[in-house]
């Protein structure tokens, strides 16, 4: 005889795993929250301060403020920022606007403040060719009347490389990644020549990725395209770490 099926129980409760599931992100929430809390905060500055310095964003905005603003700002590497300047790059700033006013080989450099940094803003098509990492005459007079005011000052120098969002595909570049991280290198060389220490230098390329306008418009791909002087001060080391032997 054929024994009767009963009916599968429907288990009602399986919610609760989904639930505990939350409960134990929600407390690891709370549990890096805490520790986050108690870190020394001279020292969570600090780290904040060369963090922000190298990508160029900031990771803990003020107070009233959320991350993703500051990451916005990132986008726009040409606003102006309001930040305390060095003493020695105010130095700087003044020196190279009266300089600007007074040689025609600086006509076209743009001095920004980004944070505690002086961005000196190069136009693409004063330096280079199209689809070319070769530097122009009219650039080797820039860098030539720039470099006076680097090489005397205690400064470091980033040279970073942008261009459109157009592609590019030759036999030397395979793409704009390449393109702007050559030209930057030539103008590192450039500088280089001129007698600023090397271990002052640095050269960086972005490609198309950190646009200052629309690409849809000629102006604005020929705003894009651009070479970059980010000069900082070395802050010198932390007070409170130990010397090392």
């Amino acid at each position: 005889m054929r024994k009767k099926k009963h009916p599968e129980h429907v288990n009602h409760e399986r919610w609760l795993v989904s639930y505990a599931d939350f409960i134990t992100l929600l407390f690891a929430f709370f549990v890096v929250m805490f520790a986050v809390s108690q870190v020394d905060s001279k020292r969570m500055g600090r780290f904040t301060e060369a963090f922000s310095k190298a990508v160029g964003a900031d990771i803990f905005p003020g107070k009233g403020d959320t991350v993703l603003p500051a990451l916005a700002e990132a986008e726009k590497p040409d606003v102006e920022s309001k930040g305390e300047l060095p003493p020695e790059l105010k130095k700087m700033r003044a020196a190279l606007a009266d300089l600007a006013m007074k040689s025609e080989a600086l006509q076209g450099l743009e001095i920004l403040q980004r944070r505690s940094e002086l961005v000196l803003r190069l136009s693409d098509n004063v330096f280079f060719d199209t689809g070319e990492d070769a530097l122009k005459a009219p650039a080797l007079v820039m860098i030539e009347a720039l470099a006076p005011e680097l090489v005397k000052r205690n400064v470091d120098v980033r040279v970073e490389g942008h261009t459109d969002n157009r592609p590019i595909s030759t036999p030397r570049f395979h793409s704009n990644w390449e393109l702007s991280t050559g030209r930057a290198t030539a103008v590192i060389v450039k500088l280089a020549a001129t007698g600023m220490s090397t271990s002052r230098l640095a050269a960086a390329g972005y490609g198309e990725f950190r646009p200052v306008a629309d690409n849809a418009t000629d102006e604005g791909r020929k705003q894009n395209r651009r070479v970059d002087l980010v000069v900082s001060v070395d802050l010198g080391p932390d007070p409170e770490e130990p010397a090392k032997p």
